[in-house]
């Protein structure tokens, strides 16, 4: 019922994590195809790509315009997850996602309800958990996913997007040719892993800013990276 479209650029390691984490989603037939979108990397993307018996594609531009190049190449499933590469979807997240998708569908809503996975880092420390609850706490009252979140939409939904957004523009103006759909947080972990050579993925102040203005002015709403 789903296809996932992971749009990468240089992002090998990255890239592998996330798609160790939607095996268990494909063996239960709930992952249809994965569909890595490349913009011009220059290490071993395209190559972990292949190997996983992924649909590669190469398209240029910002994140709306990898998503769109993803979406023309898909087999028509009725559901997508837009979803960046070093993101760890956690557990039994596959059973929320169809369970969301049912639920939507029963209820006529499945083109005007789109959903996210809760927020996460692979790190320990208060900066971590401050910009998890930042993220909820925005969420709660402004329904603004992050990038980092994923992005479970209809066919539907997405393919009206994808027509009116910016090729060039990024994530926050997907949620804005999105227009305002139902938004819901799933109970599983989109966990945003850190960086295989070292280093943190928890955002700084900056990063922290945008995360709780996200709901304000969706332009924040970007990577937080």
């Amino acid at each position: 019922m789903l296809s996932v479209i992971v749009p990468t650029r240089n992002s090998e390691e990255g890239l592998a994590r996330t798609l160790s984490s939607l095996v268990a989603g494909a063996a239960e037939g709930v992952v249809r195809e994965v569909i890595v979108v490349d913009d011009a990397s220059t290490d071993g993307t395209r190559i972990v790509a292949d190997a996983a018996g992924c649909t590669l594609v190469e398209a240029s531009g910002g994140w709306c315009g990898r998503v769109a190049a993803g979406l023309a190449v898909a087999r028509r499933a009725p559901w997508f997850l837009v979803l960046p590469p070093n993101v760890f979807l956690e557990g039994d997240w596959f059973r929320e996602a169809a369970s969301f998708v049912d639920r939507a569908e029963r209820a006529g809503r499945g083109g005007a309800t789109v959903a996210a996975f809760r927020l996460a880092f692979d790190e320990f420390g208060w900066k971590a958990r401050l910009a998890e609850r930042l993220q909820a706490m925005s969420q709660g009252l402004f329904g603004t996913p992050l990038r980092e979140q994923g992005l479970l939409v209809s066919a539907e939904a997405l393919t009206r997007a994808a027509r009116s957004a910016p090729a060039e523009g990024g994530h926050a103006a997907l949620l804005a040719a999105l227009g305002r759909p139902t938004r819901r947080v799933l109970r599983a972990d989109a966990v945003v892993l850190s960086p295989a050579g070292g280093g943190t993925a928890v955002p700084g102040v900056g990063g922290l800013l945008r995360i709780a203005l996200a709901g304000l002015a969706p332009i924040f709403a970007g990577p937080i990276g």
